[in-house]
């Protein structure tokens, strides 16, 4: 049975109707989804941009210290990586190549981020030879040759071992004397970041007696205790 042209009509109008699009309403709820899931979002983008700027600043330093033993063994005679003084600006560490105890532009060095800040104590749980299987030095107990920009650090001997000296006019021996007893120089130097949140990260750079370079993440317990890996 043929359609009458006013009933083809009237059922393109609901066809195009039904068509129309969105409500005001439907938007609006759309709209509110959208923003509670990008306002929960945010602090775990937050906290993963921070994670990662504080992990690439201990690869920075594991670089550094690289090229330290690079140079000391090519050089077969001691460098040392010179750290710049604490709140000088964002921190800075070069091989001191030519021992004067100054970063000059010719030599290797890098600038870390200016949230991270270089620690030798503080952290919540310290790196101790129970985890590392070797008693580090931390920058506040080395000693080296008094430094013009900073304070004391890490150094090379030619064999590409960590070493120390306790004076201008000493060698830099792989053997050294703590508190704690007499032991092979091994090194930890820790990072801290305070993050977005509220919250500080951790990170941390050791040096075995062999020489062996490595980084380290601190993870936050939940019950206020935590661990590196």
């Amino acid at each position: 049975m043929a359609v009458s042209l006013k009933t083809a009509r009237k059922r393109k109008v609901r066809i195009v109707k039904r068509q129309a699009g969105f409500s005001l309403t439907e938007l609006l709820v759309v709209l509110a989804i959208i923003l509670i899931v990008g306002s929960l979002s945010i602090p775990t983008f937050s906290r993963s941009i921070d994670s990662a700027r504080l992990k690439t600043a201990s690869q920075q330093i594991a670089s550094i210290y690289q090229q330290g033993r690079n140079l000391a063994t090519r050089d077969d005679t001691f460098h040392e990586l010179l750290v710049s003084a604490p709140l000088n600006g964002p921190a800075q560490i070069c091989v001191d190549v030519d021992g004067d105890a100054a970063c000059e532009a010719s030599e290797p060095q890098i600038q870390l981020p200016a949230q991270v800040q270089l620690i030798s104590t503080g952290v919540p749980v310290e790196l101790d030879s129970a985890t590392l299987g070797f008693s580090p030095l931390a920058a506040s107990s080395t000693t080296y040759n008094q430094q013009n920009i900073g304070v004391h650090a890490l150094a090379w001997n030619g064999r590409g071992l960590p070493c120390q000296r306790t004076s201008t006019t000493s060698g830099c021996s792989n053997w050294t004397t703590t508190p704690a007893g007499a032991g092979s120089v091994a090194w930890v130097q820790y990072l801290q970041m305070p993050q977005t949140s509220g919250t500080v990260a951790y990170a941390a750079v050791t040096v075995s007696p062999t020489g062996r370079i490595r980084t380290w993440t601190y993870a936050s317990g939940q019950n206020g205790g935590g661990s590196w890996f």
